[in-house]
């Protein structure tokens, strides 16, 4: 079984979902250090008419906590605010019959920002009508290389699925490791994350369903 992993994102990128649609199972693991103003894990961007939009959920506390332990600051009007953008937006876009069903996620005061993240992943897994089972797991834990060995042996998969970026981190002792734990590693060599920067939000609302899943 091919399995592979990430951290629940904000409004996740295509590469996200490129990893997810390609895996037997996909899991998203929760019990992971929390990147304040860094990486996905609280924001994305769209593409606006004369420059990008960062879509940031407001949150609480510092950096060292996990991602599982993040509350959101729901005493700022974020959510009102960012739905009138992104609807705004994308109003006459060519995928806008996906807004009220994106634009739900909105709706609901969320109190943590894994729920609202793995909400948004969700919607666009069901939309992109992605069959890959997904877990959110809340206990599995590691250093990068021992995360990859315990996702694979909780779960039973002899094969983990990376994008490319795993290059920056697994070299060929950490290879080694994994090949004695009888583990196989395939790379997605398609850089889907440099190709296209946004939000899988922006690709879906101005190319539509059947451009994300032929680029995916």
């Amino acid at each position: 079984m091919i399995i592979a992993a990430h951290q629940p994102n904000f409004l996740p990128n295509l590469a996200f979902f490129s990893k997810m649609k390609s895996a037997d199972k996909f899991v998203i693991i929760t019990n992971l250090q929390f990147e304040k103003h860094e990486g996905w894990q609280q924001r994305h961007k769209i593409k606006g008419p004369n420059n990008d939009i960062w879509l940031t959920v407001p949150v609480l506390g510092s950096q060292n906590q996990k991602i599982s332990d993040v509350k959101i600051n729901n005493q700022i009007n974020w959510r009102q605010k960012q739905s009138k953008t992104i609807a705004l937006t994308y109003a006459k876009s060519k995928g806008r019959a996906f807004l009220p069903k994106i634009l739900g996620i909105y709706e609901k005061q969320w109190e943590r920002l894994v729920d609202i993240n793995c909400a948004s992943i969700l919607i666009f897994k069901d939309i992109l009508a992605i069959k890959t089972p997904v877990v959110i797991d809340e206990e599995v834990s590691g250093n990068r290389q021992e995360l990859l060995i315990n996702i694979c042996k909780k779960y039973g998969a002899d094969t983990y699925l990376s994008g490319v970026g795993v290059k920056l981190y697994l070299d060929a002792r950490k290879m080694a490791e994994l090949k004695r734990n009888r583990i196989k590693h395939k790379i997605i060599e398609k850089n889907l994350t440099a190709m296209y920067p946004y939000s899988s939000l922006h690709y879906l609302l101005t190319e539509g369903k059947d451009w994300v899943l032929n680029v995916i």
